[in-house]
């Protein structure tokens, strides 16, 4: 068996060396991929609250309009967004807005925005991971 206090003196200072820069190196890959998923997190819940403040414009347009819009554009022009938020994910504002025919009133049906997706493929329209 060989003894600590025989190896050099250097040879136990670059081993002690070698361990603190492992344990910084797992250290860091450890802290970065939390801070991934802290921004990934940010990014959903923007995206959730910007689909779910262009859906409410959307119907509430579709109710004082009594026709639903035909782009996420007529929002913006008639007040009810200030502007057409960016993706938080693509950085863009491309948006999906499907159509189809809306109830306006009793008996009467308009053709327009019924819903808003997100463009993303990494998320669903909730900003929840999609399933491959």
């Amino acid at each position: 068996m060989v003894s600590c206090m025989n190896r050099p003196k250097w040879l136990r200072k670059a081993e002690f060396l070698l361990l603190a820069v492992l344990c910084a190196a797992v250290l860091t890959l450890a802290s970065g991929d939390v801070c991934h998923r802290s921004f990934r997190r940010v990014k959903e819940s923007v995206l959730q609250q910007d689909l779910q403040t262009m859906r409410m414009a959307s119907d509430e347009y579709t109710v004082s309009e009594a026709r639903p819009p035909q782009s996420l554009q007529d929002l913006v022009d008639k007040g009810y967004l200030r502007e057409i938020p960016a993706n938080p994910f693509t950085g863009k504002k491309d948006w999906v807005p499907t159509f189809s025919n809306a109830v306006v009133g009793p008996g009467k049906t308009a053709f327009g925005i019924d819903y808003v997706y997100s463009s993303t493929t990494k998320t669903d329209s909730e900003g929840r991971p999609r399933a491959n």
